[in-house]
């Protein structure tokens, strides 16, 4: 008998001295997150295009992750506000890149910004999704490598806008547009390509008012006085909301067809409710409009699971704007880009960027050119 319970004796210390042993460090065998710095304006002025914009990043986040993350590791998006400034942006961009460790950069609704992130970006060779500014400049006379957008630049759609004012019995035209890169790479855009439809279109009064500044009075007088019969605006934001909510007073947009890509987007459409300015042509994401459902069969169900995500998540407008399907885009963009270099290496994933890539969204396809 004394063998056997030996034995047992044995079993018994080997049970115990398992229970004292320090086990594997369970934290150390999740595996590692991949990721992404994302700095954009959560204050101030952008904040109707950038809230939306942070939680459809996070439902595609949710999403991605849910399904097993990219090449097993879970996506994570650590955010920083740059207040519109770009040395805020770079400030935040550096303390990302040496203390967070993030593998890329993103964001930025600010061109201004995004140029000074993409200057940064260069510098340190990290790779930057823009997945939010839309200056041409970005990519094309100030592309490098290491940049590549998420989203359109703005050549795309005012030359659409262009396309649209040329067909107008319209011959004299003014403009209202933020001081900033982003302002006059769309006033020049729109101005070169209509000039170019219609040679003999003039251009009677440019105004330059400072990115978010919130009194329009002196801009909408010489406006009314300058004899133009069309007026292009972009002004964005809660800038362009308070522009037209001064403006439609003094009947501005009864006096001159108003060309606004951005007004008859959600974000700004909704707070401006029915003081919108009724038969302004802009470049919209009218998630709720029938014909484009008839378009993109696939919208109508995304439209719902986001109103129930963000309904779920106790936000005051559920609805989706378009900055939500800029940052639902995004993150799965980028989570196909590391997918197919099979690895989050920057000059791997730069690789298969350089190649291009197209994927299907329940608003259209969208195409990732390899020259930007």
């Amino acid at each position: 008998m004394r063998p056997r319970l030996r034995s047992t004796l044995a079993g018994i210390g080997v049970v115990a001295l398992l229970g004292v042993l320090p086990g594997p460090d369970r934290a150390a065998a999740q595996p590692k997150p991949i990721k992404i710095g994302e700095i954009n304006s959560y204050s101030g002025v952008a904040t109707v295009y950038t809230f939306p914009y942070k939680e459809g990043l996070a439902l595609a986040t949710k999403e991605i992750n849910d399904a097993g993350g990219i090449l097993g590791r879970p996506l994570e998006f650590i955010h920083r506000d740059d207040k519109l400034k770009p040395d805020e942006a770079v400030k935040a961009a550096r303390e990302l890149v040496l203390q967070d460790k993030v593998d890329f950069l993103a964001g930025c609704i600010s061109s201004s910004v995004g140029l000074a992130i993409s200057a940064y970006a260069k510098d340190t060779k990290i790779l930057y999704f823009a997945t939010h500014c839309q200056t041409s400049r970005l990519t094309w006379d100030d592309g490098h490598r290491y940049i590549a957008h998420t989203t359109n630049n703005v050549n795309q759609y005012v030359r659409v806008a262009a396309k649209k004012a040329a067909t107008l019995p319209i011959k004299k035209w003014a403009n209202i547009s933020p001081d900033y890169e982003y302002g006059h790479n769309m006033w020049e855009e729109f101005s070169t390509y209509l000039k170019k439809l219609k040679p003999d279109v003039e251009f009677v009064q440019l105004n330059w008012p400072k990115l978010g500044e919130s009194d329009h009075s002196s801009y909408i007088t010489a406006l009314l006085q300058s004899g133009a019969e069309g007026l292009f605006s972009s002004v964005w934001g809660a800038q362009s909301i308070a522009f037209v909510k001064q403006a439609r007073p003094f009947g501005l947009f009864e006096k001159m067809r108003l060309v606004a890509p951005s007004v008859g987007n959600p974000d700004e459409l909704d707070p401006l409710g029915k003081e919108a300015p009724v038969g302004a042509i802009a470049t919209p994401f009218a998630w709720y409009d029938a014909g484009l459902h008839k378009r993109h069969p696939k919208l109508e169900a995304w439209t719902k699971k986001y109103t129930e995500w963000a309904t779920a998540k106790g936000l005051k407008d559920p609805q989706p704007k378009l900055g939500a399907s800029w940052g639902y885009a995004s993150a799965y963009i980028i989570a196909e880009a590391i997918k197919r270099a099979k690895s989050a290496d920057t000059e791997k994933v730069i690789g298969v960027l350089s190649e291009g890539f197209e994927m299907d969204f329940p608003w259209g396809t969208v195409v990732m050119r390899g020259c930007d």
